[in-house]
C-alpha cells in the first residue's frame, strides 16, 4: 500500500523575546509572506527527475501554488520567479481580495517579481522598479563587446511584455538558485565587467498606507539575485544597488508623508547565511578582503558613486551599506537551515530582511518544515510542496 502523501499547512508559532520592542496588544498585526513560487518556464522532467511527473504539469501545479498561496492569509505577498502572471495569478488573486504590481525581467524572460497585498488592509501609496542592469556601464568607441545575457540559464526562450496590475513599465526578472537549473554558459567574455553585470535581474519597490492605522507607511521589497554561487561578486553588486534605491525610495516617501515608513525587503538573494551577501546586509558592511573581481568593483563604485550624486543622497564609505537590516528568521529563532531542498542543493537562500524599530515587534513566525522531515524526503518540489523552496513569513504587530 502507498503511503500517505504528508499533507502541508501553514503554522504561525508565536515569538516570545524580551529582546523586541514592547507593543501595544492593541496594535495591528500585518502578516507579509514571501515564496519562490517556482517558474513553470523552468519546470522540466530533466531539471527535476526526482519530482514526482503529476507535481510538475501546470495544470496541478497552478491549482497547488494557488491554494498554497491563500492558504496563509497573508496581508501582502512577494513571489519570486512569478510567471503566467497575467494569464493566471493576476486575475484569480484578485478575486480573492488582492491587488498587485509586477516587474518582469527584460529579454526573453518569463518571469519576475511580484507584490501582492489586501485591498482592505493596504493602500497602495507608491512603487518604483529596479532594474540591475542599470549598473552595467555605456560601451565605449574602442572596447563594445557584446552583452547578450540570452544563453543564461537564467534565460526561457520567449520574449514577453511587462504586466502588472498598476500601469505598465518594461522591466526584467531573475532567476534561480539550485544547480538543477543550471544551463549552458554566459555569451561573451564572463570577466568583462559589463558582460558580467548584464544579467537581466530585477527588484521592486512599493509603499502602502495601513487601512486600520492611516499614520503607518510601509516600505516592500521584494528582489531576485543572480543564481551563480561563482558569481558573489555580482550579487554584492546587486544587493548594493538594493539598498542604495531602497534608502531614496525611503527618504523620498519621508519627505512626502512627513513620516518614517517601516522597511521589509523580501526575496530569494541566492545566498546564504554568513556569505558576502548577508554579511554586506546584515552588518552594514562589507569586507575589504571579500572576493571581488577588482574591475567590476571598481566600475560598480563609480557607478554606484554617480547614483548618489544623481539621487542627491550623501555618499557613505564604499564599503559601507546605506541601510542596516536584520534577518527576520535569524532574529527570532535562528537562520532556518533549508528554503531551498532539492538533491544537488539544500540549504538557506530567501530571507525577509527588515529595518528594526522600536514600533515592529515579530510576533508570529511562519514554522518550516525540519530538515529530514518526509515531506522534504527526496527533494522539492512535491505533493507537499508545489515549488523547491519553502515560504517564509511572519506576523509583525506594529506600533
Amino acid at each position: 500500500m502507498t503511503a500517505a502523501v504528508p499533507k502541508w499547512s501553514p503554522t504561525f508559532i508565536p515569538i516570545q523575546s524580551p529582546e523586541q520592542p514592547e507593543v501595544s496588544s492593541s496594535s495591528p498585526l500585518v502578516r507579509i509572506v514571501s515564496y519562490n513560487i517556482l517558474a513553470q518556464s523552468y519546470v522540466k522532467s530533466i531539471s527535476f527527475p526526482h519530482s514526482p511527473s503529476p507535481c510538475l504539469r501546470w495544470k496541478n501545479r497552478s491549482k497547488a501554488v494557488l491554494e498554497r498561496l491563500l492558504s496563509f492569509d497573508a496581508d501582502v505577498l512577494c513571489l519570486q520567479e512569478l510567471d503566467e502572471y497575467e494569464s493566471y495569478y493576476r486575475s484569480r488573486l484578485t478575486r480573492e481580495g488582492y491587488s498587485s504590481v509586477y516587474i518582469q525581467r527584460s529579454g526573453r524572460k518569463r518571469d519576475g517579481c511580484g507584490i501582492f497585498f489586501k485591498r482592505n488592509r493596504m493602500e497602495l501609496v507608491e512603487e518604483q522598479a529596479i532594474d540591475f542592469n542599470d549598473l552595467v556601464p555605456p560601451p565605449t568607441e574602442v572596447d563594445t563587446p557584446e552583452l547578450s545575457s540570452e544563453d543564461d540559464p537564467q534565460t526561457p526562450d520567449v520574449s514577453a511584455p511587462v504586466k502588472d496590475s498598476r500601469p505598465e513599465r518594461s522591466k526584467s526578472r531573475s532567476r534561480s538558485s539550485s544547480p538543477t537549473k543550471a544551463g549552458p554558459e554566459v555569451r561573451g567574455d564572463p570577466n568583462d565587467p559589463r558582460v558580467r553585470l548584464k544579467r537581466d535581474c530585477v527588484a521592486i519597490l512599493a509603499a502602502f498606507r495601513m487601512l486600520e492605522a492611516p499614520n503607518k507607511c510601509l516600505i516592500l521589497g521584494n528582489t531576485h539575485l543572480y543564481w551563480d554561487p561563482e558569481w558573489a561578486d555580482v550579487k554584492l553588486a546587486q544587493a548594493r544597488y538594493l539598498l542604495l534605491q531602497t534608502v531614496r525610495f525611503q527618504n523620498n516617501l519621508s519627505a512626502k508623508l512627513d513620516s518614517n515608513p517601516l522597511v521589509f525587503v523580501c526575496g530569494d538573494y541566492n545566498s546564504t547565511p554568513g556569505d558576502q551577501v548577508y554579511r554586506y546586509i546584515t552588518s552594514g558592511s562589507q569586507e575589504s578582503g571579500a572576493q571581488q573581481n577588482g574591475t567590476l568593483k571598481g566600475i560598480v563604485d563609480e557607478s554606484l558613486e554617480s547614483k548618489f550624486t544623481e539621487l542627491g543622497l550623501e555618499e557613505p564609505s564604499p564599503e559601507r551599506a546605506p541601510l542596516h537590516l536584520t534577518s527576520l528568521y535569524e532574529k527570532a529563532l535562528g537562520e532556518h537551515p533549508n528554503t531551498n531542498v532539492t538533491p544537488g542543493f539544500t540549504g538557506t537562500l530567501d530571507y525577509v530582511f527588515f529595518r528594526p524599530s522600536d514600533s515592529l515587534r515579530i510576533v508570529n513566525l511562519l514554522a518550516l518544515p525540519d530538515q529530514g522531515s518526509p515531506e522534504l524526503e527526496g527533494g522539492l518540489p512535491n505533493h507537499s510542496h508545489p515549488s523547491d523552496h519553502l515560504p517564509i513569513g511572519a506576523d509583525f504587530a506594529v506600533q
